[in-house]
């Protein structure tokens, strides 16, 4: 689902992409949507990024299937947020996959890409421990914030993002 925020370029009203994190109050307000979607769940978060759990085919595939949108029409921004694995860092060829994947995303032209490294243990450990987690920062949707603070629908939403192990 895209909100659509429309802006006047050359006298033409173009829609916009760029959710930031309003994905989980509007998602409270739009009905089931046909890829499976509950009425009230949260939207897709940043406007780009595949709602949880329907990028089944990996890191690549997430980053082809964003680059066949026309994204000159996002006027007012676009927002692709990936969530990886800590252990997709780990060991002798790490870096080298993770520079792959950011010549990657480039080569696609895609202009705007996140990443959070976390699992999805660790955020469940700082809900239920917030004062052992106060300096864990995560990507929401085009800012930082620390964990705990956020809202708990939010932090649901955070941690049933897709987490991606390798490319």
């Amino acid at each position: 689902m895209v909100e659509q925020h429309p802006t006047i370029r050359g006298g033409v009203y173009q829609p916009g992409f760029y959710t930031v994190s309003a994905h989980v109050p509007m998602g409270a307000n739009v009905g089931a949507t046909p890829d499976g979607r509950h009425a009230g769940a949260p939207l897709a978060d940043g406007g780009l990024s595949p709602t949880a759990g329907r990028d089944r085919k990996g890191a690549t595939a997430v980053l082809h299937s964003v680059s066949k949108l026309d994204l000159k029409l996002a006027s007012n921004g676009t927002l692709l947020n990936m969530k990886f694995l800590p252990s997709f860092f780990e060991g002798p060829e790490a870096l080298r996959k993770f520079a792959t994947l950011l010549r990657g995303f480039s080569a696609l032209h895609i202009p705007h890409v996140q990443f959070n490294v976390v699992d999805a243990g660790t955020l469940r450990a700082a809900q239920a421990n917030p004062d052992e987690w106060r300096s864990l920062v995560v990507r929401v949707a085009g800012y930082s914030a620390y964990f705990i603070e956020l809202d708990q629908e939010l932090q649901d939403e955070i941690i049933r993002r897709s987490e991606f192990g390798e490319i």
